[in-house]
């Protein structure tokens, strides 16, 4: 407890009172943090433009033990990405990439991964926007996977075989996968092309990803769409509130 200071990743904020601002930011040591920030909406704030969203800032925090709300002292600029939201398609995204995020990472638990994975997928954007729906497919799989909610894709549920890419997989109602002869081709089936980029997704940077995703075909791109956001709706229970169906 007491002053804080770590990196962090702004990933939204509310208006608080007449001048303040709810922060939650996704730390590199401390996981998901709300913090006030004091005087944030004053023209001449001392946070300036440092609390827009998916602003990568050092932040410094008094932490009271006891107290969901942490008080933000400072936030310096490490990188904007203020060029981004002159696209309303990148704004949506990010907000449901932040929504994620908040829905997924329990506050104040550190998760080094999920920090990397943030940032190095809003880098990948900011490099080339025209990559965004590759991109909003490898933050939906890597938000599952280190939540843990990932289905095991490399063996059958019912055998035990290793499931490789050269041959489809069937999903029961749970996600569980099956090889064709224990489904006897039931259930939902997920194709070696899709099953090819799920594991790509896991295997590449975001940015190589990316770049692998332009060569695959629409179908098979929605087709990764329909598993990971088919696992997000199961997990929440509900569509998430930013979600966008273009993407």
């Amino acid at each position: 407890m007491g002053l804080i200071e770590s990196e962090g990743i702004v990933l939204r904020s509310y208006n608080l009172a007449e001048a303040d601002k709810i922060v939650v930011c996704l730390t590199r040591t401390a996981g998901v943090v709300r913090t006030v920030a004091r005087g944030a909406r004053r023209l001449k704030s001392r946070f300036g433009a440092g609390l827009e969203p998916f602003t990568i800032i050092a932040l410094t925090y008094y932490e009271k033990e006891g107290r969901e709300l942490v008080s933000l002292r400072q936030a310096e600029i490490i990188r904007s990405f203020f060029d981004l939201a002159g696209s309303a398609e990148n704004v949506a995204a990010l907000a449901y990439m932040s929504e994620l995020v908040m829905e997924f990472a329990p506050p104040h638990e550190p998760n080094e991964k999920l920090f990397r994975m943030v940032r190095a997928v809003v880098e990948a954007l900011a490099n080339t926007p025209g990559d965004l729906s590759a991109l909003v497919r490898y933050f939906e799989v890597w938000t599952l996977k280190l939540a843990g909610f990932l289905p095991d894709m490399i063996s059958c549920m019912g055998c035990a075989k290793k499931l490789g890419e050269a041959s489809p997989i069937y999903l029961n109602a749970e996600f569980k996968a099956r090889c064709p002869q224990c489904s006897n081709r039931l259930g939902k089936e997920f194709s070696e092309a899709g099953h090819k980029q799920l594991r790509s997704a896991q295997r590449l940077s975001p940015s190589e990803f990316a770049k692998t995703a332009r060569a695959v075909s629409d179908g098979t791109m929605n087709e990764l769409a329909d598993l990971s956001q088919g696992l997000i709706r199961r997990v929440l229970e509900r569509q998430p509130r930013s979600h966008m169906s273009l993407l």
